[in-house]
């Protein structure tokens, strides 16, 4: 027990990896034949396994020549010292020769030696080394089988029925336990499999130390099935160690090579210890709370997301909804407001500064607010983008769980009672009277935000008017159609906090301190010497976005929110240096920030300019303006993208080198990522309205092609 906790503390750089890779042919009798007519010599077996230890040399497994190797080999002896190493954490033992069943109601696989005999003992010998000695050192064993019927193994009764989170020793088999295998097509899938990986062909997501097995299992399924297409032989299957179909398991066969490029993201925050972890793989805020906090921050139009806040304006939201989140009335609150005018900023500072979870490790972000509520341990929170109504329902009902721990749905619940009754049903309010405080975000960048309004907010809302002590909710929205009933109730017994109507006056003070604050921190522009510059520049983009003077109230405002223009075109003048020519002239400067642009896509289109040698660029963020759920993975984006160029090409792809390099450098900035089930990247633009103004272009422009 002690060795397995030890072990799971291992990071991929302090484990020792080894494999021992044995290619198994047939010795020739003296007139050069095989020893069993029936059976191919394999003379190319020592190749492929040589090929395959030299790939998982690639991933810091060291190559096993155990002495037993020597003339005459005595395979068996060798891989029992294998598997007994008291200095191997993780083993891989490739095995590609003949295989062959007992002939009995056994039903053992049986490897053969040079002379066709088998060895005197079958392979579930070597796992029995392993799995009945739980007090022993036992390393992490992968049994990659290039054999006949080596599927036979993966099957065993007596191994299947072990407790998963117990098992060392894995099973990948060539074929099915009663088929067999040609061609060393195993071995061949799994050395390109482990190639593209070394090469970046196939990624895996950078915040994981592994690649999933099962991830490396169904690459390597694919590439046997083109090589039964190449050579147009008997079809093959693999076949794995059974696994139940609940139980995910983190296996540390295959380290990802990608592991350990997370500076860029900030320090990561932690959930609740009571978030369970498929509902943290379901939901944006059990998945990701780095919502709240990029939002808060307000620094990821810089592409900058550290542990600063960069906040600012919005002091009179900031005091209402603050004293809200103390506990001050209405039970029913909505913010809204136009793309990018910072509803999710404002709820995310809120947010980091109140919840449990988030309050400690953004302190940096919120602790500047001259107004700021307490930590409410009642707090439910959810990101909406994306969810549908199931999803926003288990995400809702976790969560109270967790802060209601007496709460408890009926005995029998009735099929009438809906969502909103079930999660109505789990609320108790303690002795205090501290009502449950639910704060949706992003509601309309739901994938059901009609029905999410109508089945669940608007019954918990009317309970919680109903009712108070017991629930409070506000919600992040744009006013949408299919939103109205909620705003309707939020207008007649709630408050409405709509930002658009915020007066000039104080939104272009919010817009000079927020640039100003951009520039102050991590530039070339943060000395003392150049105060007057970032003053200046401020000043223009301010004055640029919503106008100066009395009028300003009456002139035409953004279709887009100040904030978020505001802090994409520093983005741009930092990245073309475009300020050094106002390093010491303040006029020039707040002459460049007047320039600003009005339109989020004549913006978008400027930055894009400075990329024109990418060819790709536009295509890749068109396509991702239309990925749905929770981002696209890269094996769909290149077709995805393919589709938006000049001359769309179904049958084609945008290279994977390209399309990598687009996703780590240019295209980077306008990205939010997340993890798939099986470990890969998805992508999706970081702002709705990106992709509203992307899907635009394309709408009315639909031969943009690469061309920005």
């Amino acid at each position: 027990m002690l060795d397995d906790i030890e072990d799971r503390v291992k990071s991929p750089q302090d484990r020792h990896y080894a494999v021992l890779a044995l290619g198994i042919s047939l010795s020739p009798d003296e007139d050069g034949m095989s020893p069993r007519a029936e059976l191919d010599m394999l003379d190319a077996a020592p190749l492929h396994a040589q090929r395959v230890a030299e790939a998982f040399g690639d991933f810091q497994y060291t190559p096993l020549r155990p002495k037993a190797l020597l003339d005459p080999p005595d395979h068996r002896v060798a891989i029992e010292e294998a598997v007994t190493a008291h200095d191997i954490d993780v083993l891989v033992v490739h095995i590609v020769g003949h295989g062959e069943l007992a002939a009995s109601s056994s039903d053992k696989l049986y490897v053969l030696d040079p002379q066709g005999e088998r060895l005197t003992v079958p392979v579930t010998h070597w796992i029995e080394l392993i799995e009945d000695h739980p007090r022993r050192h036992r390393p992490h064993t992968l049994f990659i089988l290039d054999v006949c019927y080596a599927g036979q193994v993966a099957v065993e009764a007596w191994h299947t029925r072990q407790q998963v989170s117990r098992r060392r020793a894995w099973v990948l088999a060539a074929t099915g336990a009663q088929e067999q295998a040609f061609g060393y097509r195993l071995s061949q899938a799994a050395t390109q499999v482990l190639h593209r990986y070394r090469d970046g062909e196939l990624r895996i997501d950078r915040s994981l130390p592994y690649i999933p097995a099962k991830t490396v299992y169904q690459e390597i399924e694919r590439a046997v099935s083109r090589l039964v297409d190449i050579d147009r032989g008997p079809v093959q299957h693999i076949l794995t160690s059974l696994v139940p179909s609940h139980v995910d398991i983190d296996l540390p066969f295959f380290p990802n090579p990608g592991y350990g490029g997370l500076k860029d993201l900030g320090p990561p925050v932690e959930l609740p210890e009571n978030v369970l972890p498929e509902i943290a793989r379901l939901t944006e805020w059990a998945g990701d709370p780095e919502h709240f906090r990029r939002r808060a921050s307000g620094g990821h139009p810089v592409a900058r997301d550290g542990l600063y806040g960069y906040f600012s304006g919005r002091e009179v939201e900031i005091a209402e909804l603050a004293t809200w989140l103390d506990g001050g009335a209405p039970a029913l609150r909505v913010v809204t407001g136009k793309p990018g005018v910072g509803k999710s900023a404002l709820l995310g500072v809120l947010v980091c500064a109140a919840h449990p979870a988030l309050r400690k490790a953004t302190r940096g972000i919120w602790g500047q607010l001259r107004n700021r509520p307490g930590e409410n341990d009642r707090l439910v929170v959810v990101h909406a983008r994306r969810l549908t109504l199931d999803q926003m329902a288990r995400s809702l009902e976790q969560q109270i769980l967790a802060v209601c721990p007496t709460g408890r749905l009926p005995d029998a619940p009735s099929p009438s009672m809906g969502p909103a009754g079930r999660l109505a049903s789990l609320l108790d309010a303690p002795d205090d009277g501290s009502p449950v405080t639910v704060v949706v975000d992003a509601l309309d960048e739901a994938e059901e935000p009609r029905d999410i309004a109508s089945v669940l907010l608007v019954p918990l809302a009317r309970r919680a008017l109903a009712e108070p002590g017991l629930l409070r909710i506000v919600v992040g929205a744009r006013g949408e159609d299919g939103l109205r009933e909620l705003f309707r109730l939020a207008e007649l017994r709630g408050l409405v906090t709509d930002l658009d109507t915020v007066p000039a006056t104080q939104v272009r003070l919010g817009v000079r301190d927020y640039v100003q604050n951009l520039l102050e921190h991590d530039t070339p522009y943060a000395g003392s010497a150049l105060g007057g510059v970032r003053r200046a520049l401020a000043d223009g983009m301010a004055e640029g976005l919503v106008g100066n003077g009395p009028e300003a109230d009456h002139r035409d405002r953004l279709e887009w929110g100040e904030f978020l223009t505001a802090g994409l075109y520093v983005h741009y003048l930092l990245a073309t240096s475009r300020l050094s020519c106002a390093d010491r002239d303040a006029p020039a400067a707040r002459r460049l920030g007047q320039q600003v642009p009005r339109s989020l896509l004549e913006l978008l289109q400027l930055d894009l300019r400075r990329h024109s040698g990418q060819k790709h660029l536009l295509s890749v963020l068109t396509a991702l303006a239309y990925a749905q759920g929770r981002g696209m993975p890269e094996r769909v984006l290149a077709h995805a993208a393919q589709a938006f160029t000049s001359n769309p090409d179904a049958t084609a792809t945008i290279p994977s080198q390209e399309l990598h390099t687009l996703l780590d450098s240019s295209a980077r900035f306008y990205l939010r990522r997340d993890i798939d089930t099986d470990g890969t990247t998805l992508y999706r633009l970081f702002h709705e309205g990106l992709a509203d103004q992307l899907r635009v272009l394309h709408a009315t422009s639909p031969d943009h092609g690469d061309s920005p």
